[in-house]
């Protein structure tokens, strides 16, 4: 009987962010194809794994396909892991998947830790709808381009970046779109996660005031009418209603959707 190749999400930050039926599949795989096998091993040594490990990476995920496929025809079970997350998803695991459905070779994807979900959640998009682009393209060209294509989506779009590019990645999104809101969800799942809700331009302008450290996902936010609105007079009519300041850019910045720390500086002009 042919083996299954089983694609098994790993945590994105705590140890812990693994299921119970993924720590039984790692135990009782063949073989385990990671990543990067030094970064997995800490991750096995702790839930006592001792299935062995090989890689399997993007740059050799090509070639290691027909041995995946050999170690099925001899009846071997196989999962796929990624140094974090949903494998496939922004990570190797998808040209595998391709040759099984060509094939018609049986797999399983088991459910977990993926970094886009719970960005959209502690970002709290409303209604959950979102379009996840992953990684932009590395050239600049490329980036704006890509970005140009997105302006008019109605809803926000999730993006990875690493932090020595957040920087690029703001600039580009100015050029592209103009001023923006940026929800910047960081070191998901770890000590220092933090949500930051800004614009392009802010940031851009206060870079220094920011934490540029660790795995990003960006939640770019939609063109709205927000983006012509007087924010002054949009407070002034909120106060006029007998609203204090502080109560009247809370309602202000979530009515328009912008950021709290931009409407409350505004808010400090009346």
């Amino acid at each position: 009987m042919a083996g299954k190749v089983y694609f098994c999400p790993t945590p994105i930050g705590n140890l812990e962010d693994i299921t119970l039926r993924t720590l039984r599949v790692l135990k009782e795989a063949d073989v385990i194809f990671a990543e990067d096998t030094r970064h997995s091993r800490p991750l096995l040594n702790h839930y006592a794994i001792a299935t062995p490990m090989e890689s399997y990476h993007k740059f050799n995920e090509a070639e290691k396909i027909a041995a995946i496929l050999a170690r099925l025809d001899n009846g071997e079970d196989v999962a796929v892991i990624s140094d974090a997350g949903m494998p496939g998803v922004s990570d190797p695991g998808a040209v595998l998947m391709t040759a099984l459905l060509k094939e018609g070779r049986p797999y399983e994807v088991l459910p977990g830790a993926c970094a886009h979900v719970s960005a959209s959640v502690i970002a709290n998009l409303e209604e959950g709808r979102y379009l996840f682009w992953g990684f932009l393209p590395q050239k600049h060209g490329a980036r704006v381009k890509t970005l140009e294509s997105l302006k008019d989506l109605p809803v926000p779009v999730i993006f990875y970046e690493a932090p020595h590019r957040i920087e690029k990645f703001a600039q580009d999104v100015m050029e592209a779109m103009g001023n923006r809101v940026l929800i910047f969800v960081r070191e998901i799942s770890k000590m220092y996660e933090e949500r930051i809700e800004t614009t392009v331009e802010d940031f851009l302008a206060n870079i220094e005031d920011y934490t540029i450290k660790g795995e990003f996902a960006v939640v770019l936010m939609p063109r709205r009418e927000e983006e012509t609105v007087d924010i002054l007079s949009a407070l002034k009519e909120k106060i006029d209603e007998g609203m204090s300041p502080s109560k009247a850019a809370k309602v202000v910045a979530k009515e328009w959707n912008l950021p709290k720390n931009v409407v409350y500086k505004e808010s400090l002009k009346l």
